[in-house]
């Protein structure tokens, strides 16, 4: 790309983002919000067009912007959907740890690791949250929980105990077709 067309595309991007904040009526923090995903683009636009993006590695790239957009997307969440905290604090503890494990997934940390052993480590994590979550906000009586989690907690035992082959016994439990 040549330079005038570089400087024709920056003016007309400009002076769109130019008109947008000044006549569409928005609220001052989506008016933000805008003038940052423009800004990102456009500088990653240019830096495409000049030629850096490609001396960098394609997977760092992508996964800046990945993470720039996750964190956009949870910050418009946090700032504007009304909720309880509780529920924020949960969705952002679910985002963070999603994001760690696919970042450790990009980075091949987990490719050293056995798959069914990140299988078990993210299956024990639903398990808890699930657990969590019932015991935060389904109303019952405290006997109840009580039961309830001591059989989620016989029940992982058990199925972690059959993982790893201790218990060999067990019938295994099939859903779908064999």
């Amino acid at each position: 790309m040549n330079l005038i067309s570089l400087v024709v595309v920056l003016i007309v991007v400009g002076l769109l983002l130019w008109l947008a904040n000044n006549y569409i009526p928005m609220e001052a923090r989506i008016k933000q919000i805008l003038n940052i995903v423009v800004i990102i683009m456009v500088i990653l636009w240019v830096l495409n067009a000049i030629g850096v993006m490609g001396m960098l590695p394609f997977p760092l790239v992508s996964v800046l912007v990945t993470l720039v957009v996750v964190g956009l997307l949870l910050w418009l969440v946090n700032t504007y959907i009304p909720m309880e905290g509780r529920i924020k604090q949960i969705l952002n503890i679910v985002v963070i740890i999603a994001v760690v494990l696919w970042l450790l997934s990009v980075f091949g940390v987990l490719s050293g690791l056995p798959g069914p052993l990140v299988s078990i480590v993210v299956a024990l994590i639903v398990v808890g949250l699930l657990l969590w979550l019932v015991n935060s906000y389904i109303p019952m009586d405290a006997r109840i929980k009580q039961i309830l989690n001591i059989v989620v907690i016989i029940v992982v035992v058990l199925w972690l105990l059959s993982v790893f082959g201790v218990l060999s016994g067990i019938p295994s439990i099939r859903v779908g077709n064999p």
